[in-house]
């Protein structure tokens, strides 16, 4: 993988124009790109000298790969391939990473109510997402999803874990890219020397900084703005968000859907139906972590648009958008929930902001201390 380190711009500030990111780029201030986990990454690492971010950087990119070797499901050799292929009851020792990972997708799909559920690799075959689509039949479809369900999952206390189905295959592609932000930032983190960084993969976006004076509360980082995009014009720009720490995942249907025949469908699975999940524009989330991120926007697509909302109301700690299609009046409806209290700013005049639970444009107000990530769902332990 060609890891290409790019010059240090002397400009005192940059935008991240490719993922619609800006952030302060100083002297100590690192920006590379490179091709893993079958997209893109942007990282911009900020260190107290330019020896520490490099070294970050590096170790971030290695996290990466470690992640697609662990949980790719394109490759015959890696870990969760080889799980999908162990045999029923027996114990696979997986690795630490593997076995928490799986455990956050469980979590995710118990909190989304099974909308979101990574065991749906019988229903992608079913529906050929990997070979550009094709219309399964009626007995087929009923097979699938009948064979899809976390029930054929064991993790064990012993940390092990078992397939209790034959027909099991779990599928990392709602969850490893969140999952690939998590340890890259986790390396990121560990680099002595490092202040900030912002991991782009595959227009999934991470933020991340140190704490300020030994972490004493207050001191509030700056913000970084990330744009997201149109639903039908993946090049324009609709709403910017504001942040400080955590992940940003987009789900949507208008870039990666799948043809049959003569229709357009979403690429995104109703795991409950086994039925591609009907367009409605795009759901943003904002998580703690990437795994977090990913999965929920995942099924919050699934669930659609008053799923959202009322997902949206009892998980207040987790910041959701959805930006719609054209309205009657022409406007593109953009309907934030309330953790996103003075972030977002529409970036054209036909965008019209709405805030979840109610029919007005203002924003509620940001709750005290609120400029923070926000706190995790309370879906159980998630990491360690």
């Amino acid at each position: 993988m060609d890891h290409a380190l790019l010059p240090t711009p002397s400009a005192l500030a940059f935008l991240l124009l490719t993922a619609g990111v800006a952030m302060p780029l100083r002297a100590s201030t690192v920006a590379r790109t490179a091709f893993v986990m079958g997209t893109r990454v942007e990282l911009r690492v900020e260190g107290e000298d330019r020896e520490a971010a490099i070294a970050a950087s590096e170790a971030a990119l290695r996290a990466l790969e470690e992640t697609e070797d662990r949980l790719s499901t394109w490759r015959d050799g890696s870990e969760l391939s080889r799980f999908n292929r162990s045999p029923v009851g027996d114990a696979f020792r997986s690795s630490p990473e593997l076995f928490e990972e799986l455990r956050a997708a469980v979590a995710c799909s118990d909190v989304t109510q099974g909308a979101f559920d990574p065991s749906i690799g019988p229903l992608v075959r079913a529906w050929g997402l990997r070979a550009g689509g094709r219309q399964p039949s009626e007995a087929e479809l009923a097979s699938s999803i009948a064979a899809v369900g976390l029930d054929g999952l064991e993790l064990r206390s012993d940390r092990t874990l078992a397939r209790r189905r034959p027909d099991l295959v779990l599928e990392e592609g709602a969850f490893g890219k969140g999952a690939g932000l998590d340890r890259a930032v986790e390396r990121i983190a560990r680099t002595p020397g490092v202040t900030a960084a912002v991991v782009d993969l595959g227009g999934q976006v991470m933020a991340w900084r140190a704490p300020r004076d030994g972490g004493r509360e207050g001191q509030a980082a700056a913000p970084i703005e990330i744009a997201v995009a149109d639903p039908l014009q993946r090049d324009v720009a609709v709403v910017a968000l504001s942040i400080e720490s955590g992940s940003l995942s987009t789900s949507g249907s208008s870039e990666r859907g799948i043809t049959v025949g003569d229709r357009h469908l979403s690429h995104l699975l109703d795991p409950r139906t086994g039925r591609p999940a009907p367009d409605f524009g795009s759901v943003t989330v904002w998580a703690p972590t990437g795994l977090d991120a990913d999965c929920l926007s995942t099924g919050l697509y699934v669930l659609g648009m008053e799923g959202v909302e009322s997902w949206a109301s009892r998980h207040p700690e987790i910041g959701v958008l959805v930006v719609g299609t054209t309205g009657a009046d022409g406007r593109r409806l953009a309907l934030a929930s309330a953790a996103f209290a003075g972030r977002v700013e529409p970036l054209r005049p036909d965008v019209l902001v709405r805030w979840m639970g109610t029919e007005k444009e203002e924003a509620p107000k940001p709750a005290p201390g609120s400029r923070t990530k926000p706190s995790r769902f309370d879906a159980g332990e998630l990491k360690p």
